[in-house]
């Protein structure tokens, strides 16, 4: 062996395994130990809020559920009111619909009345025919009317009158004015007769032609032995809605 090199040394360390087993027990101890201590910390700090948490959570549940409720008993409420008060419009309609029924059937009784005194009166007339009244009712179709008119003579004549009736219709027809008579106006017909001797009411049909927009009716009577009579009534004034 040469001189001044250092000799190696050998060591021999003996394996234990018992040894290693004993680090992994230690080891997984203080791991387990770790994970208790942090439960338990997370459980003293956490664990109170968490109470704190879950009852406001079930005050804000029984809140909710109070306010659906009541929210439920208020559109019930306002349902309710609601019904009520279409109830009482639609009754309140009804009366008003009532009321001018009535009140046109007094009109209308009235002018009967009248009439009927005027026959009766005959010195108060003056004699010879007259025009009565004009009425002309909707239909289903919006363009035909029925018309009622009544002609009457002094009672004092005590004869037969007879003769003629032209009617005719102002209106514009487009950008147009325009007068229809029962010829363009269908229906009826061509022409209206009369023969009475107190008194008549005429009735027909007359059709509106498309577009056409009526103003005024003028009635012009031709008794025969008389001069005409003549009459002009605004549409507006002699339209009546529905049945009698």
């Amino acid at each position: 062996m040469a001189t001044g090199t250092p000799a190696r040394r050998l060591r021999l360390v003996e394996d234990d395994p018992r040894l290693k087993w004993r680090w992994r027990l230690i080891i997984a101890a203080l791991w387990l130990g770790s994970l208790a201590a942090t439960y338990l910390l997370l459980r003293a700090t956490i664990a109170p809020q968490f109470v704190e948490v879950s009852r406001e959570l079930a005050q804000a549940r029984r809140a909710l559920a109070a306010a659906d409720n009541e929210k439920l008993q208020l559109q019930r409420i306002a349902a309710q009111h609601e019904r009520g008060q279409q109830v009482a419009d639609r009754a309140n309609q009804e009366l008003q619909q009532a009321l001018i029924a009535r009140q046109e059937e007094i009109a209308s009784l009235r002018s009967d009345l009248s009439f009927y005194q005027r026959l009766m009166e005959g010195g108060a007339q003056q004699p010879g025919m007259s025009i009565h009244s004009l009425a002309l009712r909707k239909t289903d179709n919006a363009r035909a009317f029925q018309f009622a008119l009544t002609l009457s003579q002094n009672l004092k004549r005590n004869r037969q009158a007879s003769g003629t009736v032209e009617i005719s219709i102002s209106g514009e027809d487009g950008q147009k004015s325009a007068r229809l008579g029962l010829a363009e106006l269908g229906g009826t017909g061509p022409t209206l007769e009369f023969s009475f001797k107190y008194f008549q009411q005429l009735s027909g049909l007359i059709m509106l032609p498309e577009g056409f927009k009526p103003a005024s009716v003028r009635l012009k009577v031709l008794p025969e032995g008389s001069g005409p009579i003549e009459r002009e009534f605004m549409w507006k004034d002699v339209v009546i809605e529905g049945d009698a």
